[in-house]
């Protein structure tokens, strides 16, 4: 494993002999994505990997918001060149935020396969990381400078209760409620790949399920949805998701 640090980009990549790239890209927990022995040790099987940190650690954004896609562009497009993989393939695995991110990103680098982990089909505000930052929102994501147009949080009594308890899926689920701007909406329209979406029966954290339904909806995209029986947000740890996303990948390689 090669430890990768530096402004530009702060990652582990397992290199494998030219094998085409597979991007992983954690959620809302600062730092390298934390990521099953199992999938590991079959993605450095069959691939080369890279496991993105992209806020909250290094020189990195300390939070997560305003985060530019263009570094996961640019990261991945680094070690394509360094490692001569050029001519490969890309794929991406995101989980939560990063199964938002890894959404958004198949405008930008037409992944072979993506693999969204409870995801969203919206693009959200970012973390709040204190009052100013709840009271006057940023986008969790830009492009060329820009903040991708996003959903803001809508708070009430109920909210900041749930809140102070670590209980987060009320406020996903009431700032969708109501009329949606749709520009906040994921654009999947140019995706010529394969997309998987994982949710979960119940998911604690926000209502992924609904969501993937919604992206399940659009048209001319070639997208599988499975809901698992589970109750949990961490899918790159599950056995029953590594398993889907073993099994995914084996179909379309």
């Amino acid at each position: 494993m090669i430890e990768l640090r530096s402004k530009e980009l702060y990652a582990d990549f397992y290199e494998n002999a030219r094998q085409p790239v597979v991007a992983l890209i954690g959620g809302s927990l600062k730092g390298i994505a934390v990521v099953s022995p199992q999938l590991l040790n079959y993605l450095q099987e069959h691939y080369s990997v890279l496991v993105f940190a992209y806020f909250g650690v290094g020189e990195l954004p300390p939070y997560l918001e305003k985060i530019p896609l263009e570094y996961f562009i640019n990261g991945i497009n680094q070690v394509k060149t360094q490692y001569d993989l050029q001519d490969q393939t890309v794929s991406i695995i995101g989980n939560s935020k990063g199964g938002e991110a890894a959404l958004l990103l198949t405008r930008f680098i037409n992944p072979a396969v993506t693999i969204a982990c409870v995801p969203s089909c919206y693009v959200w505000q970012g973390i709040p990381h204190g009052m100013a930052s709840a009271l006057f929102p940023r986008s969790s994501w830009t492009i060329n400078q820009k903040e991708i147009p996003f959903i803001k949080f809508k708070y009430d009594r109920q909210i900041f209760r749930d809140i102070k308890n670590k209980q987060y899926y009320s406020i996903y689920k009431k700032a969708i409620s109501g009329k949606i701007d749709r520009k906040a909406g994921i654009d999947l329209r140019q995706c010529k790949g394969k997309i998987l979406l994982l949710s979960a029966e119940i998911d604690n954290f926000w209502p992924s399920k609904e969501m993937c339904r919604v992206i399940e909806r659009k048209p001319q995209i070639d997208v599988t949805h499975k809901i698992l029986d589970l109750k949990g947000h961490h899918f790159l740890e599950y056995d029953e998701s590594i398993k889907e996303i073993i099994g995914f990948l084996d179909e379309t390689r």
